[in-house]
């Protein structure tokens, strides 16, 4: 197999990853959203929120970046997988990220890990998806009898004649590979929602032996191409990805794990209620500055009432 200078480069870069963890339910940070222009995007799930800030290298399309290879790609492999995101990916982890493209925002969903033992199957049933997106990567996409992978995609109106669309991707890949997808153009309004199926429940599971395998982990990942931190979410629960933040409703969390070398970290969580009065000298400063000013906002609100 033969690489040529620019994609040798590229993936020296990104092999440089060191990554951090942050575990979903862990301190709360409220006013700490990460932002892209007046955009906050954010992952809810259970009840908890965490701000999510998307992923970017250099200007690279995230086809590219992605960099999905087969035997009629140059550079090629056999191997039908994301050669791009490998430094990101994790031995029986299924990751997920937004990245920033100079085509837009994208999806990037990428299960286990190149040359791992074992292969595994994962089903995603996702709703409400910006209906200017589409699938600019299908790993896999290949005519042949050993691509089971199965993409259904289809558009609709709801109850306010908005159009959106609906996706059902179902997975499954041999020991050594990894598999995923790519969908571009979510813009900067929407709110989709991921409804998960792994290992036995997910509908191309037993496909054969050379396609056992367990998925262990299912993370969300943020910040900095190089040295994202890793959010873990539960894999029996659905997760939205909303470009409208944080809202009333839900918990801010934030959390730290660091690893080194590629290998996994252990993760330290800390836990605190926003509604016990006995947890304000946990809170940050934006936390606090924010309690402040929506005192102030009740206070205005409540003297206007009261004139009227």
């Amino acid at each position: 197999m033969t690489e040529n200078s620019t994609t040798i480069a590229r993936r020296q870069f990104v092999k440089a990853t060191i990554a951090s963890t942050a575990v979903l339910g862990g301190v709360s940070s409220t006013g700490a959203a990460q932002s892209n222009g007046n955009t906050q995007f954010a992952i809810k799930q259970g009840g908890n929120c965490i701000p999510i800030e998307p992923l970017s290298l250099s200007g690279l399309p995230v086809e590219e970046f992605y960099d999905y290879r087969t035997p009629d790609t140059d550079p090629m492999s056999y191997k039908y997988a994301s050669f791009g995101t490998e430094s990101l990916q994790r031995d029986d982890t299924s990751i997920m990220f937004l990245y920033d493209g100079p085509k837009g925002l994208s999806l990037v969903m990428v299960h286990d890990k190149l040359d791992s033992d074992g292969g595994g199957a994962v089903s995603f049933r996702i709703t409400n998806l910006p209906v200017q997106g589409k699938f600019v990567v299908k790993d896999d996409s290949y005519d042949d009898s050993t691509n089971h992978d199965t993409f259904d995609y289809s558009k609709h109106r709801n109850w306010n004649g908005k159009e959106t669309a609906n996706a059902t991707i179902h997975w499954t890949w041999q020991g050594g590979r990894s598999d995923g997808a790519v969908y571009r153009g979510l813009g900067n309004d929407f709110e989709f929602t991921i409804h998960p199926q792994f290992n036995g429940q997910a509908l191309l599971s037993g496909q054969g032996s050379e396609y056992e395998g367990q998925v262990n982990k299912w993370e969300v990942l943020s910040g900095n191409a190089n040295n994202p931190t890793r959010t873990k979410l539960k894999m029996n629960q659905k997760a939205t990805i909303t470009a409208n933040g944080c809202g009333s409703g839900t918990t801010e969390t934030t959390g730290n794990e660091t690893t080194n070398g590629g290998g996994e970290g252990t993760a330290t969580e800390t836990t605190s209620n926003p509604s016990d009065v006995n947890s304000e000298g946990n809170k940050g400063f934006f936390a606090k500055l924010w309690d402040g000013i929506s005192s102030i906002l009740n206070s205005v609100v409540s003297f206007f009432t009261n004139l009227f």
